[in-house]
This record gives C-alpha cells, sequence and structure tokens, in this order.
C-alpha cells in the first residue's frame, strides 16, 4: 500500500474485552501515538450472565432433553467486537484515516473480519498481536513491526 508522507494513520488495538484507538502524530519510524478512543466491556464471568438452570424440551417420542444456555459471556464479547469494528467503519467512511493498523489477536481477527466495510478493508493493515494490555511504547513497536511485514 503506497501511503503518503502526510497520511494520517490510526492505531486500533483490540480484544474481545477491549478497544483502544491511537492517532499517529509522528513518522512510520519514529511514532507518537495519542491516544484518541478508547472502550472496554464490563463483561462478568459467564455463569453471572443466567441464573436459570437450563431448560428442557419433550421430543415428539416423548422423550426429556435439555437444552444448552446460551453462553452470555462469549456473547457478550463478539457484541463489543462487532460494536468496534463498526465505529472503525464510520471513520473510514467519514475519511477519518488514510490508513488503519489493527492489531488483536487471531480469533478477535476472525471474528471482526465479516464486519469490515469496502472502506475499512482499503485503508487496513491487519496483525495478529495482543496488545490492548502493552505500554505505548511497545504497541509503538508493533507499529513499527506492522509496517515493515
Amino acid at each position: 500500500m503506497s501511503t503518503p508522507i502526510d497520511a494520517v494513520t490510526w492505531v486500533a488495538a483490540l480484544d474481545g474485552g477491549k478497544a483502544l484507538i491511537w492517532r499517529n502524530e509522528g513518522f512510520d519510524d519514529q511514532p507518537n501515538l495519542k491516544l484518541v478512543d478508547q472502550d472496554e466491556l464490563d463483561n462478568p464471568p459467564a455463569h453471572d450472565h443466567s441464573s436459570d438452570r437450563p431448560g428442557r424440551v419433550i421430543k415428539a417420542s416423548g422423550a426429556h432433553a435439555a437444552v444448552e444456555h446460551t453462553d452470555g459471556h462469549s456473547q457478550a464479547k463478539h457484541n463489543f467486537v462487532q460494536s468496534a469494528i463498526a465505529r472503525l467503519n464510520q471513520a473510514a467512511e467519514k475519511g477519518a484515516f488514510d490508513r488503519l493498523v489493527l492489531l488483536a489477536p487471531a480469533h478477535v481477527l476472525g471474528e471482526a473480519r465479516p464486519y469490515y466495510s469496502d472502506a475499512l478493508k482499503k485503508h487496513l493493515i491487519e496483525r495478529e498481536r495482543d496488545v490492548v494490555n502493552q505500554s505505548t511504547d511497545k504497541i509503538e513497536a508493533q507499529f513499527i513491526a506492522a509496517l515493515a511485514e
């Protein structure tokens, strides 16, 4: 991807419960990331999402069977990822950045990809990195490495 020298670059770090977005106010080889947005999911453990016992159904044969609970904890994480990508899609469609470096674990990228808009795909550089809990210095190093790959 050829990018002009004055391109606006955003860096987003995402996992199933935390999203951080920075704007690079430095250069590709000497980034200066400034936090522009952050969000964190308040997601209790799976057993706290439901207090009921699993339901039961009676089959046509008369046999009883348990119905599995929906995993509310996992669903909340999925919804969080979908919401974070929706915000990035909106920013891409408004032209807020020329390039977006998305750093996330592989399973999160897998959940996110179906929700990428065409506008986002045009500007996206994604890398499998779990960095949301790392220091800004380490994230800047991952940003440099992502651009070099």
